[in-house]
């Protein structure tokens, strides 16, 4: 006796909130793609609170800093962002810099709770950390890799900061650190 497969759609047919869930465990060029499955689907991804870009998955970096621009010029700035993954592991020039810069204070102005910037093979030491993150209120996990920070004359405020992870980040005066 054989079963026939039941051919309706039953994951387009769940509340957007448990699609929003299930995307969210995606990167967020791989969420993007999902736009394709239906009408319904076209602007699920947008709305997602988690916003996770990896470089790897992009042959250059422009199409890298078009991609993540698109995804924040595309979403409504109202929509609160909990988590925003950046990793960056190929070698660009420090010019690149300003668009790390304005992709963290895009994050920073739509509340975000957790940011990880992973930022590897930058000509010189590294990236030098946004000062946004340091007015970023409502921060709650910081995840820093392969940053220089110098905060001689930033005020460093984390009133909801619980955890915190530096990686590789080099401070450039040894004052600083305790500051931070």
């Amino acid at each position: 006796m054989s079963r026939s497969i039941p051919t309706k759609d039953r994951i387009s047919s769940l509340p957007d909130p448990i699609i929003c869930r299930i995307l969210s465990f995606l990167s967020t060029k791989l969420a993007a793609t999902t736009s394709v499955l239906s009408k319904r689907w076209e602007s699920i991804w947008l709305s997602l609170p988690p916003l996770h870009f990896d470089d790897e998955s992009f042959k250059s970096f422009s199409s890298f800093r078009n991609s993540v621009s698109n995804v924040f010029l595309s979403r409504n700035i109202m929509l609160p962002l909990r988590s925003f993954h950046l990793i960056s592991s190929k070698a660009y020039n420090l010019h690149h810099s300003h668009d790390v810069n304005r992709f963290v204070y895009a994050a920073v102005q739509r509340g975000i709770e957790n940011l990880n910037l992973k930022i590897c093979n930058m000509i010189s030491f590294g990236l030098k950390l946004p000062l946004s993150i340091f007015s970023c209120r409502t921060l709650v996990v910081l995840h820093l890799h392969g940053l220089t920070a110098n905060l001689s004359r930033v005020v460093v405020d984390f009133p909801l900061l619980k955890t915190l992870h530096l990686g590789n980040v080099h401070f450039a005066r040894d004052q600083c650190l305790p500051k931070f």
